[in-house]
């Protein structure tokens, strides 16, 4: 079973190679059509028509109202003066965030991929940077949207932070006092807050362990995290 894995990962990893490196036009269309079966996108934008954007709104689904409430106050925040599309009067040549959205279920950004959590648990647990509060964070991602804004595909990904234990509770962890191990110890369930961000703000994945209740003498389910993989690069 090993080597059948490790030969099949193998195989996999060449025909990528492959396809990233190729120039040809059927072998760029091949790697499109591949990425599109499996649900991945890749975060770099793309210039689109009118006609291309009024295809992809046609068929993507409606946003959730939290979550699109929560992405226009995000880019508004961050300097995009986008409007909701319910907010009539609309001035000439305004910004209007649309109300659909593709989602898929992965996105690659460099050379790593980023899933949803429903689609791979790993791969959704990711430490970020924070562009409201300007801090790192860790969570899970919950939902990836990708929409077309100004002229062009952009990618937005919806984090769920991960719900601190109380003081008192993490201090019974060693992990406080061993900051070296770039590891912590958190509520198994994550807060109910969310948080909006771009690929270009994720760090790092993370390796996560889940611990049952009495672990460390903390009365409650928790889960350790460690962001020892990002290794500084970022």
């Amino acid at each position: 079973m090993d080597l059948t894995m490790l030969r099949q990962m193998s195989r996999r990893a060449r025909l990528d190679a492959m396809l990233s490196d190729a120039t040809a036009d059927e072998s760029h269309e091949l790697a499109r059509l591949l990425k599109s079966a499996y649900g991945i996108v890749d975060a770099p934008n793309t210039s689109l028509k009118p006609s291309d954007i009024a295809t992809i709104l046609i068929k993507a689904p409606k946003l959730e109202d939290t979550e699109y409430t929560a992405l226009l106050y995000y880019l508004q925040s961050t300097g995009r003066p986008h409007r909701a599309f319910n907010n009539f009067p609309h001035p000439p040549n305004a910004l209007i965030l649309p109300p659909q959205a593709e989602r898929p279920y992965q996105v690659k950004h460099g050379q790593h991929t980023f899933s949803c959590r429903q689609s791979h648990l790993g791969n959704s647990a990711i430490q970020f940077y924070n562009p409201l509060t300007q801090v790192h964070d860790t969570g899970f991602i919950r939902t990836i949207y990708q929409l077309p804004l100004g002229g062009s595909m952009q990618t937005f990904i919806v984090v769920c932070p991960h719900q601190p234990l109380p003081p008192v509770e993490e201090q019974k962890a060693p992990f406080h006092n061993h900051p070296g191990f770039m590891t912590r110890i958190v509520d198994a369930l994550p807060s109910d807050g969310l948080v909006i961000i771009e690929p270009t703000h994720i760090v790092t994945h993370l390796t996560t362990f889940s611990r049952p209740k009495g672990t460390y003498g903390i009365d409650q389910e928790t889960m350790v995290i460690c962001w020892a993989l990002n290794r500084g690069r970022r």
